[in-house]
C-alpha cells in the first residue's frame, strides 16, 4: 500500500537530485486487462496504483473495484521533477467513459504524492497516498480506497404540464417525464436550450440560436412553430392549444388554436408573454419604470376568452412578471407584491402577502417563491399540489394542472401533488 511514513535519508537524497519542472511523459501502452469494472453512470470506487520503473520513473494507474488495472496513456511521474508542483495524467477512461484525472507531486521530504480528481469534481485525497522513494522497483502498490460519485448536470428550468413535467440541465439539454400518450414527454435531442414550456398534451422549447422547436399532441398546430429568432428573455409559453413567443426585436408571435382570439396578440414591444388556457397575457416594455429598476417592468396587456375577467388585467406599469392560467392571471409588481384576477371558485386569485421574486399560476392554483427562497402556494388542493415543501432555497417554481414543479439551489427538482402519470418522478441532477 502507498505509506504515509517518512523517506530514508538515502532515498530522500536520491529523489532530492531532481531539477526544474518536467512535464509528465506521455507514453502510448495498452490496457493489461481487457474488461473495465463499471459505467461511468454508476458510482465508481477504486485505488490508485504505482510501481518504480529500474529508468527512475513512477508509473501509475486507476484500479477499479473488482476490475482491471487501467492505464492512462500519460501515467509517468518524471525522476526529476519541481517539489510541490502538482502533475496530472491524461483522462482516465472506464468502460470508454472518462471519469477523471491521477494527480502527482513530490513532496518536500522526498515522497511522491498521489490523488485522484474526478471529472467536474474536486481533488480527492485518501490516508495512503505517499509513494515511498525506497520501494522496490517493478512492484505496484495501492492507495486506500476512493469513491467517485458520476458527474452531475443540475437543473436551471422546469416547467410542470398536465400529467407530464419537462426540465432543462445546465448542459442545455432537456428531459421530460410522465404522460405521454401523445408524445409530450419526447423532447428533441440537443444540448443547446435555454427555455422550456409543457401543456398537457404538447411542448415547446427555445435553442440557442433563437429557434422554437415544439413536439407532441398537434390538433390545432400548436406544434408548428413559426421560423425565425426568438428572444430568450421572455422565453417560449404553452398554453392548452396555443403557445406563443417574443421576437428579437420584442414583438409577440402565437400560434395554435385561436377560438377566442388568444393567437391575436397586439402591436408593440413586449418582455414577457404568458398563453393560458384559452386567453394571454404580456408585459408591454415601459423603458421609464425598467430604467428606475433592477428588473424589466411594464403594464399588463391580455388578449383572448374573458369569461371571468381574466384579461382585466389591473393598472399599473410595474409589473415584472406575468402568468396566464385556466380563467385566472396573475401578475407580479417590482415591489413583490402578487394581484391575480379572474374566477375564484377555490381561492386561486387569493394571493398572499409579499414579497415575492416569481409567480406561477395554474388552472385552479398558484404558487411563487418568496425573496427568502420560500414557497407558497394557494387555491385548490384536492392532490396537495398546494402543500410546497419546506426549505428557502429554491430558485423556479411552475405551477401545473394538478401538480406542482421547483428547482432547489443545489440544482434538484421537488414535483408535488397528483402522481397518476408519474410526472412528479422527477431524474436527478
Amino acid at each position: 500500500m502507498l505509506n504515509t511514513s517518512p523517506m530514508p535519508n538515502v532515498a530522500r537524497r536520491a529523489i532530492a537530485l531532481a531539477a526544474l519542472a518536467v512535464a509528465i511523459i506521455a507514453a502510448a501502452v495498452a490496457l493489461d486487462l481487457p474488461q473495465p469494472a463499471q459505467a461511468q453512470s454508476d458510482e465508481q470506487t477504486g485505488r490508485i496504483v504505482a510501481r518504480r520503473l529500474d529508468d527512475g520513473r513512477t508509473e501509475f494507474g486507476w484500479q477499479p473495484s473488482g476490475g482491471a488495472r487501467v492505464l492512462p496513456t500519460g501515467r509517468f511521474f518524471p525522476a526529476d521533477v519541481d517539489h510541490q508542483r502538482w502533475l496530472s495524467s491524461t483522462p482516465v477512461e472506464v468502460d470508454g467513459e472518462e471519469i477523471g484525472r491521477i494527480n502527482a507531486r513530490l513532496t518536500d521530504d522526498g515522497r511522491i504524492e498521489f490523488a485522484f480528481t474526478p471529472t467536474n469534481g474536486e481533488r480527492i485525497l485518501t490516508d495512503a497516498r505517499y509513494f515511498p522513494a525506497a520501494a522496490r522497483p517493478n512492484r505496484w502498490l495501492r492507495s486506500t480506497e476512493i469513491t467517485i460519485s458520476p458527474p452531475t448536470d443540475p437543473f436551471i428550468a422546469v416547467s410542470a404540464g398536465g400529467g407530464n413535467s419537462c426540465a432543462i440541465r445546465e448542459s442545455g439539454a432537456i428531459e421530460c417525464w410522465g404522460w405521454n400518450d401523445y408524445g409530450q414527454t419526447d423532447a428533441p435531442a440537443g444540448s443547446d436550450f435555454t427555455a422550456v414550456s409543457t401543456a398537457a398534451s404538447y411542448g415547446c422549447a427555445l435553442r440557442e440560436s433563437g429557434e422554437i422547436e415544439c413536439w407532441g399532441r398537434n390538433i390545432h398546430g400548436q406544434t408548428d412553430a413559426p421560423a425565425g429568432r426568438f428572444s430568450d428573455i421572455g422565453t417560449v409559453s404553452a398554453g392548452a392549444s396555443h403557445a406563443c413567443a417574443i421576437s428579437e426585436s420584442g414583438e409577440i408571435t402565437c400560434w395554435g388554436y385561436n377560438g377566442d382570439g388568444q393567437t391575436s396578440a397586439p402591436a408593440g414591444s413586449f418582455s414577457a408573454v404568458s398563453a393560458g388556457d384559452r386567453h394571454t397575457c404580456a408585459i408591454a416594455e415601459t423603458f421609464e419604470i425598467a430604467a428606475q429598476s433592477a428588473q424589466s417592468a411594464g403594464e399588463i396587456e391580455c388578449w383572448g376568452w374573458n369569461s371571468d375577467g381574466q384579461t382585466d388585467a389591473p393598472a399599473g406599469s410595474d409589473f415584472s412578471a406575468v402568468s396566464a392560467a385556466g380563467f385566472h392571471t396573475c401578475g407580479l409588481r417590482v415591489s413583490g407584491a402578487i394581484e391575480c384576477w379572474g374566477r375564484n371558485d377555490v381561492g386561486q386569485t387569493g394571493a398572499p402577502a409579499g414579497p415575492f421574486s416569481a409567480v406561477s399560476a395554474s388552472a385552479k392554483h398558484a404558487c411563487a417563491i418568496s425573496e427568502s427562497g420560500e414557497i407558497t402556494c394557494w387555491g385548490w388542493n384536492t392532490h396537495r399540489q398546494t402543500n410546497a415543501p419546506a426549505g428557502s432555497d429554491f430558485s423556479a417554481v411552475n405551477a401545473g394542472a394538478s401538480h406542482t414543479c421547483a428547482i432547489r439551489e443545489s440544482g434538484e427538482i421537488a414535483c408535488w401533488g397528483e402522481n397518476n402519470h408519474g410526472q412528479l418522478n422527477a431524474p436527478t441532477p
